[in-house]
């Protein structure tokens, strides 16, 4: 037991390190204005980002420094509606507005608006053109609660618009294609991925073929989420996934400032019980770029099996385990064990503090279940499991405890 252990935690540290290093150098910039306390969508342009707020707010859009966070300027487009925006995006010619959100999966007037940049630069009242879109496989439009049929999320590929859904129910994202010219069409799906969050956001470097998403957990835990060599013919491919070490944060924006550099923007998130208050926020971070040529050369080889990680691997008493999102007290420890009368699994956690949620993660670091209700310091993990390696990790609030088990 001791064992698996060990090797369950030496099996997360390298997943976790094979993937992004976004969370090691993410930045708090400061709080946004009240004016955009609802910011949906951003981007950067002429030296500037551009936020929007989300459903029933003004059709503004709000320019804003991005070392005073200061709204320089406000432009409002005058000929379309707020239903729901809940995405911008860009071209050379182009600023684009999603009109897309959609949590219980009833509109059947999906659209993209968009405004040309000379417009924008020149006159604070602009006029948009419009798409207008539906899914190719979107049957029904009931209302059954949130639903599968959201989205938050849209880029601009050459004469293409992407759509990435956000599926409350599934916690996947469902890529659907359409042209960027005004008219109406039938989005064609090209992709689609399970159980990773619910996605917010993307920005696309067309220079690198490099997309990165933005989202959260169901417990508002941000993550982003990278494609490298973005291919149509397998959309996901090559799709890696970190957190961002941040607690309930509702992430809504995200653009690239750099080759390495991003921004994204928070929503203002309030709850009563437990009493969280999260106000809009920008943060900063960097994705490192690793040039194809370097990483092949030959003077430098990939070492998966070096000695460091199997003396590691070998010593009970050291074992390595992944950097986890938070900070959280090291007097809050998380212990599991197995009760061998009744084949029960069992976790105690020595905290005073208040667990606002309690996920349990496969060996490839996929969520398996979660619990966001009443949540006891000792309790039995009553999911089923099939024999594997697995890892728990409590929200605190102050951080997140973890640790890996093993099921046989």
């Amino acid at each position: 037991m001791r064992l698996l252990i060990k090797q369950c935690g030496f099996i997360f540290l390298f997943i976790f390190t094979a993937n992004i290093d976004a969370q090691e150098n993410v930045q708090t910039v400061g709080e946004l204005s009240d004016e955009v306390f609802e910011t949906s969508g951003l981007i950067y342009f002429n030296g500037n980002l551009i936020t929007h707020n989300d459903s029933g707010n003004q059709t503004i859009l709000y320019e804003i420094d991005t070392l005073t966070l200061s709204v320089q300027r406000r432009v409002k487009i005058t000929n379309v509606s707020n239903i729901d925006w809940e995405a911008i995006s860009q071209d050379d010619e182009y600023i684009y507005i999603g009109d897309f959100g959609n949590n219980v999966g009833i509109r059947t007037d999906l659209a993209v608006h968009r405004i040309l940049k000379e417009d924008y630069l020149g006159s604070n009242t602009v006029t948009a053109t419009t798409i207008n879109f539906s899914y190719e496989d979107q049957q029904e439009f009931e209302n059954n609660g949130n639903s599968d049929w959201d989205a938050e999320s849209f880029f601009v590929i050459d004469d293409s618009i992407v759509v990435l859904t956000k599926q409350w129910q599934s916690l996947g994202s469902v890529a659907y294609e359409f042209s960027k010219l005004p008219g109406t069409y039938i989005a064609s799906r090209v992709g689609a991925i399970d159980n990773i969050g619910l996605v917010t956001d993307a920005t696309f470097d067309a220079q690198l073929n490099r997309l990165v998403l933005i989202g959260y957990s169901s417990i508002l835990s941000p993550f982003v989420g990278v494609i490298d060599h973005l291919n149509f013919n397998d959309f996901f491919e090559g799709y890696v996934q970190q957190s961002l070490n941040l607690n309930f944060i509702q992430a809504e924006g995200i653009t690239q400032t750099g080759l390495e550099s991003y921004f994204f923007s928070s929503e203002f998130y309030t709850r009563q019980t437990p009493t969280i208050e999260s106000p809009s926020r920008l943060f900063s971070f960097q994705i490192p770029f690793e040039d194809p040529e370097e990483s092949e050369n030959p003077e430098v080889p990939d070492d998966p099996e070096g000695p460091e990680e199997s003396e590691e691997l070998e010593n009970p008493e050291n074992p390595s385990l992944p950097e986890i999102p938070g900070d959280a007290s090291t007097n809050d420890k998380l212990i599991i064990h197995r009760d061998t009368s009744s084949q029960q699994y069992y976790y105690s956690i020595a905290t005073d503090k208040t667990i606002f949620g309690q996920v349990i993660y496969d060996v490839s670091g996929k969520e398996v279940w979660q619990n966001t209700g009443e949540i006891e310091n000792k309790g039995i993990i009553s999911h089923h499991l099939e024999s594997s390696i697995y890892y728990l990790a409590l929200y605190l609030e102050d951080g997140v405890v973890s640790t890996s088990f093993a099921v046989y």
